[in-house]
């Protein structure tokens, strides 16, 4: 695992948002397989464990825990929408979701901006 894997899921989101923003579900998974993937660098960085788990809150509380980085109630509702595709929205769905594309595109975003700095170290 290296941030080139995860910044490559987000220009493939960055793509699909910009393209097909219908394909909400495959640009859901791409986020947060991306912030997954900057979570687990970010862990391995701070000389933490990274499990093998799909968890981004779970993913999220050794850095809290440890004084590295502190995230906000809305970090975590971010990481509660993307978790939901970690495997439960990959299959296509009739349900019409209460975000948009951008929304998703957005909340990872956030993290890489937050995430990527610590993990930086990782890069090497």
């Amino acid at each position: 695992m290296s941030l080139l894997t995860a910044d490559r899921d987000m220009e493939a989101v960055d793509v699909l948002v910009r393209s097909s923003p219908h394909l909400y579900e495959t640009i859901g998974f791409h986020c947060q397989q991306a912030v997954e993937k900057y979570l687990k660098a970010a862990l391995i960085a701070s000389a933490l464990p990274a499990p093998f788990i799909h968890n981004l809150i779970v993913l999220m509380g050794p850095l809290h825990q440890n004084g590295i980085l502190q995230f906000t109630t809305q970090e975590l509702a971010n990481a509660a929408t993307l978790n939901e595709f970690a495997v439960e929205l990959r299959y296509e769905t009739d349900d019409a979701p209460g975000y948009t594309a951008a929304d998703l595109l957005a909340m990872a975003n956030g993290f890489r901006n937050k995430l990527r700095p610590v993990a930086q170290a990782f890069l090497i």
